[in-house]
């Protein structure tokens, strides 16, 4: 039986509802709803209102399309839709406590999702005692379209409003805005990794969880540049009638810049954007994003927070359905403008894969290759570079299988945040064959690193914090969690000269 509850906001008064013992909030507003004429505006804080407003249902998602290959058509919602969509929804035990706070960004490729999928709803971490906080931001060309005359990664400056509503206004939540963890998968574990190294951000999260993320996904200028004209020629109009363009439209040039840029990788056409295949992506921009967040860390300017950092252990297993039948010719056409820009070719990388890894199939080697381009070496980098100046924990999900056959981008999803009493059904499909008990264990880690920074493992066992002369990582699988020495250390080093 439901019951009804009160939180008062610096901007009125919130009606939610006690679900199973766990206070919920959906729909809040952190920022000013997005109208014609503000849509690609920075983010401003949300109207007050007078009298009880309720938050007992699902603000709309973003407008979003499906593109991106069989993972994208997963990930995108089918939930409703619209501007207003700047919305948090809130869950906590106790209103009246002071809990450590979780903030949750969705992934999707900077394109598709919403903090609103099922697998978001389960109340897992409040029900473990952390206030939880799932947010939805701009995507797509509202979120990352650079526009002269408007602020670069508009997605992310979401982002930072979320923040500092949270800081704001968490108390009255029973969280304490002093221990908030920033996390994120895929795309939101790009946007977390990249926060780190945005000046506004700093100090508004205590501690960072990147899942599956990392730093690849930033554009220079130049690059964003040639995707804003792609995207304007498509729509057949000026920048400045974006304002108050048909959004149907600007949806429809989004995808087919989506899946041109996704399906037909073309170096000269796309730039640095192939790398990761996405075009809408952060841009380094002197006024928000001053330097690659990977030069931050080098130098010392990213966030000083404990990170909590990972990867599955087959992130492209999904991804190669798009390549069902590869020969090793087909590779080299395949990856040679995806590592273009990183000053090497297709021939070169196909020749160092398959001498180091002489039993993969072309279909092995294609998730291999393309799975390190966009996220083994980006995290094993990233976390090389921020263990030299604060705590990292780094954490491969799954067993390392033959031919990359291991646990997909995302398999560890519904395990984190996984309830007890949950039931299986209720989650989406390819979440069915879930674990109970691995997926307790892997929640208590998760819910560790939010509460204490320094994670506690099952029985009372020490997690090693990651460092170059000791590169040892935590390896989660059904059947164990153990430690090993960071096996994609080796790979990372194939791709320099």
């Amino acid at each position: 039986m439901a019951n009804v509850t009160h939180v008062r906001t610096q901007y009125g008064l919130l009606e939610g509802r006690v679900v199973d013992g766990v206070h919920t909030f959906l729909g809040v507003p952190y920022a000013a709803a997005l109208r014609p004429g503000r849509r690609f505006a920075r983010p401003q804080e949300p109207d007050a209102w007078t009298g009880t407003r309720p938050a007992l249902t699902h603000g709309p998602v973003c407008p979003q399309v499906p593109t991106y290959g069989p993972v994208g058509h997963g990930a995108t919602s089918v939930l409703n839709a619209g501007e207003d969509c700047l919305t948090l929804n809130i869950r906590t035990q106790d209103i009246h406590g002071k809990a450590p706070v979780l903030v949750w960004v969705h992934g999707g490729g900077y394109a598709v999702g919403s903090a609103n999928e099922r697998v978001l709803q389960s109340g897992a971490f409040a029900a473990s005692g952390i206030v939880e906080v799932t947010l939805n931001y701009r995507l797509g060309a509202l979120g990352f379209l650079h526009l002269d005359d408007a602020p670069d990664n508009r997605g992310l400056l979401d982002i930072i409003r979320a923040l500092q509503w949270v800081r704001d206004n968490i108390a009255g939540f029973g969280g304490d805005p002093a221990r908030v963890t920033l996390a994120g998968r895929s795309a939101g574990g790009f946007a977390v990794a990249t926060l780190m190294a945005m000046p506004e951000a700093q100090g508004l999260f205590s501690r960072a969880l990147i899942q599956s993320g990392a730093t690849p996904a930033v554009l220079p200028m130049h690059c964003a540049q040639r995707t804003t004209e792609r995207f304007l020629s498509r729509l057949g109009t000026k920048a400045s009638a974006l304002e108050t363009a048909d959004l149907t439209q600007i949806l429809n040039a989004q995808k087919q810049i989506c899946d041109e840029s996704y399906n037909n990788h073309d170096w000269q056409r796309d730039g640095s954007v192939t790398v990761v295949g996405i075009p809408f992506q952060p841009v380094i921009d002197p006024q928000t994003l001053p330097d690659h967040p990977e030069q931050a860390a080098a130098q010392g300017r990213v966030a000083p927070v404990p990170v909590m950092i990972g990867t599955t252990s087959a992130e492209y297993l999904t991804h190669s359905r798009m390549h069902p039948h590869l020969t090793y010719h087909d590779l080299v056409p395949l990856l040679d403008p995806r590592v273009r820009p990183l000053g090497t070719s297709g021939k070169t990388m196909v020749e160092r894969y398959r001498h180091a890894l002489p039993e993969h199939s072309p279909i092995g080697l294609w998730r291999a290759i393309a799975g390190d381009l966009v996220f083994q070496n980006p995290t094993t980098r990233y976390a090389s570079l921020l263990c030299q100046t604060q705590p990292v924990y780094k954490y491969l999900y799954g067993d390392i299988l033959p031919d990359e056959t291991g646990a997909a981008h995302g398999a560890e999803l519904a395990e984190v945040w996984w309830r007890d009493g949950l039931r299986v059904q209720d989650l989406p499909q390819r979440y069915h064959g879930l674990n109970a008990v691995s997926a307790r264990r892997v929640h208590e880690i998760w819910r560790s690193f939010i509460a204490d920074a320094a994670p506690v493992l099952p029985q009372g066992s020490h997690w090693p914090s990651y460092n170059l002369s000791s590169p040892i990582l935590l390896a989660i699988s059904d059947n164990a969690v153990r430690h090993l020495e960071d096996p994609f250390v080796a790979r990372e080093s194939l791709w320099h000269s």
